[in-house]
């Protein structure tokens, strides 16, 4: 019975993230159909079978991390599809085995998340070249913050060299590869994420800086053209398709903490 509702979860939560790349916006209707059909299916599951854990799981674990998304969302840190697709899939997928199927999930989730988000934003920077001359302009005017990062690099190639320790190596490729990546991240924030344009350009779904992360409406649009001759829009990475990603993944390898260790 899982696996059915894996597939259907993989399916749906796949279905939302073309949606979010194509048009930034999820339609209502897909998280709206997944909690309300995971809920269905085990509360039928659990009046037939009389095993009701598996509901307790979806219901307790699902509503858990719907308040949690809808308060990030709230907080402006996280879009609402982002926070409603998580809790649809918890709905569904209870239990996978005997382990409740959010704890390796979320796990993965935060190693998918964030190789999905550097796989996006390098994307960006191919897509628009223009994105690199920034990048490097960056490197040379904030040098002061690769200083260490390249310090414990060449202190580690020597350590690699006469004694043959390679961890240190490691982690310092990583040390300095993070530093990259965060002024990297800040010139596509500064670039890419964010835009000035006229009101008269605004259209339904933008999203306005100093608003929660949501499209705005026409009434809105409206409103802000009375009001403002030009505003700032932004946009982030498009982060749906990783639910269905990490779905994959945690039911291909299980918790990738303990594959990794």
């Amino acid at each position: 019975m899982a696996e059915l509702m894996l597939l259907l979860a993989f399916l749906a939560s796949a279905a939302a993230g073309i949606y979010d790349l194509k048009t930034t916006e999820v339609p209502e209707e897909i998280p709206a159909l997944m909690v309300s059909f995971g809920l269905f299916y085990w509360f039928v599951s659990a009046l037939t079978f009389g095993d009701f854990y598996p509901l307790a799981v979806s219901m307790s674990v699902g509503t858990l991390l719907l308040a949690l998304g809808i308060l990030a969302y709230k907080k402006g840190q996280w879009g609402g599809a982002d926070a409603w697709i998580l809790a649809s899939i918890a709905y569904m997928v209870p239990l996978f085995g005997s382990e409740i199927f959010m704890a390796n999930f979320l796990s993965n989730f935060l190693i998918v998340g964030a190789l999905y988000t550097v796989i996006y934003a390098a994307g960006l920077g191919l897509l628009r070249p223009g994105v690199f001359s920034y990048f490097i302009k960056d490197i040379r005017i904030n040098a002061k913050f690769f200083i260490l990062p390249v310090f414990f690099l060449i202190v580690s190639l020597f350590t690699y060299a006469f004694q043959g320790i390679d961890a240190f190596l490691r982690l310092s490729i990583i040390f300095l590869l993070l530093v990259a990546f965060w002024r990297y991240g800040k010139i596509i924030e500064s670039r890419v994420f964010r835009k000035r344009i006229s009101s008269s350009a605004l259209k339904e779904g933008d999203v306005v800086e100093g608003m929660i992360w949501r499209g705005i409406t026409k009434p809105e649009i409206n409103e802000i053209r009375k009001k403002k001759k030009y505003v700032v829009i932004k946009e982030g990475v498009r982060f749906v398709p990783a639910f269905p990603l990490t779905l994959l993944v945690t039911v291909a390898f299980g918790n990738l903490l303990f594959v990794f260790i």
